[in-house]
């Protein structure tokens, strides 16, 4: 099955309402969409969350991947990977390239799904198709009180989710305190609270400060503390606090996986398949995981995870956004977007991952 056509776009979803996290203020959601066409006329899809360079990812799928896809057999994933990644060693190994490669082999395995007519749990076999779901909100909005950030985590626990996820480490330790006791008294202890700094404390003397005063509303992990990058102060933490350490959305690769599971610097994985290096490297990953009984908990993007999550034993939680919290909107270029139901989400049951694209919403949001 060869590959006769690579085309890439960018896209630009703005939001009705910014909303903030410890480290940035978020106005649009910004994605590279891929598609892959073969010889027979099948079309795969994949994609990945842009932040503003998404447009440069199409460059860069453009001049760097264009001509090793174009004519290669859909099924030598592994081998056109490495070829990928061989390539762009020089423009990235992180970020920006890792984005890209992402999508690709998103859009391969889709592919693979479409010709066996079956969906990409299949492929790779199911564990259960029952997958827990939390719901994330809770970021820092212009205006907004404490009572309505309660507000909004007890809508959460009305429509059946038992797990939560809000936003600490923009405020002082004592403001977001404030903000945890408020939720935790609010929904009592039958729910999981789970905390996401993004990176937001400076330090490891600043994280361990604050999460000590945070933990006697027991958060059930806290995410992300301090910056990605530096591994030896995410370990020195999570040494320090009894809240497990979850991260991960932002790294690439099985080695830096392998790094922070080997220095203990996480206690669960949040791998994004968009990010690390699309699902064949997502399941690298997770099968390195499982066989150390580390959970994994994907960030994001629920509409490829729900297929890699029903596929594994270690899979902890789905990250789920509810619509009309205008946070993540890739809803909006879907004619058929997947809800949970009481807390938990099934995976779409059509070949591939199952995605349809509205190609006017596409052509809407695409940035020229």
């Amino acid at each position: 099955m060869r590959i006769s056509r690579l085309e890439a776009i960018a896209i630009s979803i703005p939001l009705r309402v910014a909303v903030s996290d410890a480290v940035r203020r978020i106005t649009q959601r910004d994605h590279l969409v891929v598609r892959l066409t073969t010889e027979d006329g099948l079309e795969g899809y994949g994609f990945t969350l842009g932040y503003d360079s998404s447009a440069a990812m199409v460059q860069m799928v453009n001049c760097l991947f264009r001509p090793l896809v174009e004519g290669a057999d859909a099924f030598a994933a592994g081998n056109l990977w490495a070829e990928m990644y061989r390539q762009s060693i020089q423009a990235g190994r992180r970020g920006a390239a890792l984005r890209a490669i992402s999508a690709i082999d998103i859009a391969l395995w889709d592919l693979r799904g479409k010709a066996a007519n079956m969906p990409v749990m299949h492929l790779l076999g199911v564990h259960s198709t029952r997958l827990r779901c939390y719901a994330t909100g809770g970021y820092y909005r212009d205006g907004e009180s404490i009572e309505d950030l309660v507000r909004e985590m007890c809508g959460y626990a009305s429509a059946g989710f038992t797990a939560v996820k809000m936003k600490v480490g923009r405020a002082g330790a004592r403001e977001d305190a404030e903000r945890l006791c408020a939720v935790r008294r609010a929904l009592g202890d039958d729910i999981e609270i789970l905390l996401d700094a993004n990176g937001g404390w400076a330090d490891a003397p600043s994280a361990i400060a604050a999460l000590h005063r945070l933990e006697e509303y027991r958060p059930y992990w806290i995410e992300e503390p301090v910056r990605a990058d530096n591994v030896s102060t995410m370990a020195r933490i999570a040494a320090a606090i009894d809240t497990p350490v979850a991260t991960g959305e932002l790294e690439a690769t099985r080695w830096a996986f392998a790094d922070l599971v080997e220095r203990r610097a996480a206690d669960i994985l949040q791998p994004d398949a968009t990010v690390c290096g699309g699902v064949t490297e997502w399941l690298k990953i997770a099968h390195m995981a499982a066989a150390l009984d580390v959970p994994i908990a994907p960030h994001y993007n629920w509409d490829i995870h729900t297929q890699l999550n029903a596929a594994i034993p270690n899979a902890l939680f789905i990250e789920y956004f509810v619509r009309g919290s205008d946070v993540k909107v890739f809803d909006e270029v879907l004619e058929n977007p997947i809800y949970p139901r009481d807390g938990y989400i099934e995976p779409r049951t059509g070949p591939g991952f199952g995605l349809i694209f509205a190609s006017s919403q596409l052509e809407r949001y695409r940035i020229a």
